[in-house]
């Protein structure tokens, strides 16, 4: 195995904070490839047999972001591991969506995890991970990958990770960040924003093309980006109320 790679979509972190803490644990030398920005999405990335990448992206209503994510990426054989990271609900039908997709692309798919990391819209819900417990399970995933690299023994049966083929249906989400009167027009937000979905001069959202992942709102240290309606507060309410003080478990999937 010569390369090892961190390709994620990590609109406010969590993504990107596990899949390289997992690419740290594995001990050999790794690249990082960001779809979180747009040019990075648009011409096609080719991996090698030698190559195990390390795929990873946030739950959004049980789905992957309805993006065509990784949809530029051909693995022609090469090794995959799949992570999706969610806020402490569930994570439905997007770890298997993320395999499929990766398997389709030509990509041995060896292993998978769920993680959880703190909820977009509520920094009380899933607040304080990756915890002990999460430390615990992504050395036993680096463990087996490292182990599978050094004895060149990634072979088995097709990988099984939770999830329905019949995949829940992709819900848009109302929930459409605009800023408000601390707004300084710096332009973060633009730049920062994944899909292109914010106005360089007005700074207003297009609800067409936004994704509701809030990686505006996190970006500005001004506080100057908000959703101020009712949907919004009552679903905050509701997550707060059902899973600020639940403490749900990472999960792993390996080849048997």
């Amino acid at each position: 195995m010569k390369k090892v790679v961190a390709a994620y979509f990590s609109p406010t972190g969590n993504s990107k904070k596990y899949v390289t803490l997992l690419a740290e644990k594995i001990d050999i030398p790794f690249d990082t490839l960001d779809f979180t920005k747009k040019e990075n999405r648009r011409n096609d990335v080719v991996f090698s047999k030698e190559s195990i990448v390390l795929f990873s992206a946030p739950v959004y209503a049980g789905r992957l972001p309805n993006i065509n994510l990784f949809d530029n990426v051909k693995g022609n054989g090469a090794y995959a591991v799949c992570i999706v990271t969610y806020g402490n609900r569930e994570y439905d039908d997007a770890l298997l969506e993320l395999k499929n997709i990766c398997e389709q692309k030509g990509f041995q798919v060896v292993a998978a995890a769920a993680f959880i990391g703190e909820h977009t819209y509520s920094e009380y819900v899933g607040a304080n991970r990756p915890n002990e417990q999460d430390d615990l399970k992504i050395e036993e995933l680096a463990e087996y990958i490292k182990s599978g690299i050094s004895k060149n023994c990634f072979e088995g049966n097709k990988l099984q990770v939770k999830g329905n083929e019949k995949y829940c249906e992709h819900k848009a989400i109302p929930l459409i960040p605009q800023p408000n009167e601390k707004c300084s027009q710096c332009g973060s937000c633009a730049r920062k924003c994944p899909v292109g979905a914010i106005d360089e001069k007005t700074l207003l959202s297009d609800s067409t093309k936004c994704i509701s992942c809030f990686a505006c709102v996190k970006c500005c240290t001004k506080k100057a980006r908000e959703v101020n309606n009712n949907m919004y507060f009552q679903l905050v309410n509701m997550l707060e109320k059902n899973l600020k003080d639940v403490e749900k478990e990472a999960e792993i999937f390996l080849l048997k």
